[in-house]
């Protein structure tokens, strides 16, 4: 290998005489035997090589290839390297360096330049940099100024933002996962059955005891229909028994009459020959005495009479006292039955349906959602850290969004109770319910969203609560 040293150019940079092959994508192969680390020379009468080109360095009798771009200058033959990588010039300055010494590159030297991590910038400025900045720099007195306006504005920010912070942690008290709450009743199915009707829709009025929806039971109509199927036998019984007991009485009327006729055929004659004897014929005393004794019941016949007279009048008690036992079961088993309805408890608005008509439901379904007519309230949750710092009838301020818009309105804490965090249930605290100030049902509704969130602060003085407590504890 020849290798011939030159005098250094301007961007001193020194070319060496060494093969550097040079392949582009078209598949045109060119080497290079000048060039630096600036830059390679070739014969102007080759193809143009300028652009992207993939540089082979001879190492060892292999190659070590990586893509590079070259860029055309104005010397015909003369391009230059662009942007080329940090491994990629320590790799050709570790060749450059083996050439411009004569000496071999190592194994090592040249998988260290390989293994070069990443690219270095320069941390210092240029002196053309330096006197740019200096020119651009405004002077000190200015300077001055502006950095002590700077900075007196930025503290005085930060005073005005802490200390706002501040005020308003000692000033209110921030309530969490706040929201909107309706008052809902739920009606929910008495037993299991099928809906046969449903008697209000969404947006109705309701008053208490007004019927929301029927249920029915089939195991409790069929109960229905057999008791009724037995009222109507104790019926039918009853009637048997009263008539066999008419037409015994019948039969009564008829002995007495015979009887009578007997006397009167025997009694007529005589008393017309003699009505003033006091002692009668035998014939007579006989008819008399069978009459006496049938209306005293003492003749056999009368007896047998009066006692089946008592056989069908016990018939008629024990029909008649069957019949009220299965119409007092037909009652309580229809009763039993009606209670299968949904009823309204209190005055309110029908909120929701969650039943079909012919839909079945089990136990304890949900049917129906009345929203009392009570106006909508919000409620928060505080940890019970704060239990000494809120109290009923507090002020309250609170923030929410009506149609896009953001909105505020004044109440008062109504209601403080124990309890847990809807966010978090295995933290206890107390849930404290806010009424709005002059807004009613229908208000309410119209700006409160059922669970919409809400910003809730309830404000409290701290100058009267601090001294309040001075003066306890004087």
């Amino acid at each position: 290998m020849n290798i011939r040293h030159e005098c250094p150019m301007p961007d001193l940079s020194f070319s060496v005489t060494a093969p550097l092959h040079l392949n582009k994508a078209n598949g045109c192969k060119v080497i290079a035997n000048r060039w630096s680390l600036a830059g390679v020379w070739l014969d102007p009468d080759q193809d143009d090589m300028s652009g992207d080109v993939i540089l082979s360095v001879p190492f060892q009798g292999v190659e070590v290839s990586f893509p590079a771009r070259l860029n055309e200058t104005e010397t015909p033959g003369h391009y230059t390297f662009h942007e080329l990588t940090v491994r990629q010039r320590e790799t050709l300055g570790t060749f450059y360096k083996g050439v411009m010494t004569g000496q071999m590159v190592s194994t090592g030297d040249m998988i260290s330049s390989l293994d070069t991590p990443v690219d270095l910038v320069p941390m210092g400025e240029t002196e053309e940099e330096e006197t740019a900045g200096r020119a651009k720099a405004k002077p000190r007195s200015l300077r001055i100024i502006w950095n002590t306006f700077f900075y007196m504005a930025a503290a005085a920010f930060l005073v005005l933002f802490l200390g706002g912070q501040i005020w308003q942690r000692l000033s209110h008290v921030q309530l969490d996962h706040a929201r909107f709450v309706a008052p809902i009743t739920t009606y929910d199915a008495p037993e299991s059955g099928y809906i046969t009707r449903i008697n209000v829709s969404v947006g109705d009025q309701v008053k208490p005891g007004d019927i929301l929806a029927r249920i029915e039971d089939p195991d409790r109509e069929s109960d229905v229909e057999d008791v009724r199927a037995e009222v109507l036998l104790a019926e039918r019984r009853l009637r048997t028994a009263q008539d066999r007991l008419a037409q015994h009485i019948l039969q009564r009327s008829g002995l007495r009459a015979a009887l009578w006729v007997r006397f009167q055929v025997l009694w007529v004659p005589w008393q017309k020959n003699d009505p003033h004897l006091l002692i009668y014929p035998e014939s007579i005393e006989a008819a008399r005495r069978a009459l006496y004794d049938f209306d005293r019941r003492r003749d056999i016949n009368a007896l047998t009479h009066f006692d089946m007279l008592s056989t069908h009048q016990e018939a008629v008690n024990e029909r008649d006292l069957d019949l009220r036992r299965w119409k007092r079961e037909l009652r309580h088993r229809k009763a039993a039955a009606d209670e299968l309805v949904v009823r309204a408890k209190y005055d309110g608005t029908v909120f929701g349906l969650y039943a079909l008509k012919g839909s079945y439901v089990t136990r304890d379904d949900l049917v129906v959602e009345i929203e009392d007519n009570t106006p909508r309230i919000a409620v928060g949750w505080v940890d019970d850290s704060m239990a000494t710092s809120v109290h009923i009838g507090m002020t309250a301020d609170v923030a929410y969004v009506f149609r896009g818009q953001s909105k505020r309105i004044q109440g008062q804490v109504t209601d403080i109770q124990a309890g847990t965090d809807i966010a978090q249930p295995d933290k206890f605290g107390m849930v404290i319910t806010i009424k709005a100030d002059d807004a009613g049902i229908k208000k309410t509704r119209k700006w409160f969203r059922r669970n919409a969130p809400a910003r809730i602060r309830l404000k409290r003085d701290f100058f009267a609560s601090w001294f309040g407590d001075n003066d306890e504890r004087t």
